[in-house]
């Protein structure tokens, strides 16, 4: 069975909180951030977020107004691929980071936290559901925001360990000759 109208009223509002304050965290990390690719990343987090909650709101409104919950959830936008993004951005030179946005390692494990509630709320309605359909939309929501999860987490590891990171990303060998060697 299909989880009810009111259930998914619920977990609409629920969600769209989540959302908002990861909109928000994005907004003011980006922001104090100096350094260009934690802006970009940032920034790509926080319009995929806006994204969500625009899709998000018009389905809680679509539901109020009483229609059928496949109806109300018929947009699933496409995978967003955030982390390739990233990696194709900063892939291509050693960061030379020295304590670049070393301020915003708190908001990205901030953002991590509220990803990984967002995740757990949809992963808890899949459970729920009885309804295949159902439980493979709620599956799409999660797998949104564990894409976005990765990528804070990368972009964290990327601050903390930047030569770290250049070597694993990049495929480069301590011999210097690169992947292709």
């Amino acid at each position: 069975m299909a989880l009810s109208r009111e259930e998914l009223l619920d977990m609409f509002c629920q969600a769209l909180d989540i959302k908002e304050k990861k909109k928000k965290l994005y907004e003011e990390a980006m922001q104090g951030c100096s350094d260009q690719v934690g802006r970009e990343t940032l920034g790509l987090l926080m319009n995929a977020e806006i994204e969500h909650i625009r899709y998000l709101q018009e389905m809680y409104e679509d539901l109020k107004k009483g229609s059928d919950w496949s109806n109300a959830c018929r947009y699933i936008p496409a995978e967003e691929q955030a982390l390739k993004a990233l990696y194709k951005r900063i892939k291509v030179v050693q960061p030379d980071l020295a304590g670049a946005c070393s301020d915003e390692v708190m908001a990205l494990d901030t953002g991590v936290q509220l990803e990984e509630a967002c995740i757990r709320l949809f992963e808890e309605k899949r459970k729920a559901s009885e309804d295949p359909e159902q439980r493979a939309f709620f599956e799409r929501l999660a797998a949104e925001d564990r894409e976005h999860r990765a990528v804070l987490e990368d972009l964290k590891y990327y601050y903390s360990d930047p030569q770290g990171w250049y070597m694993e990303k990049s495929g480069a060998r301590l011999d210097g000759a690169g992947p292709f060697a």
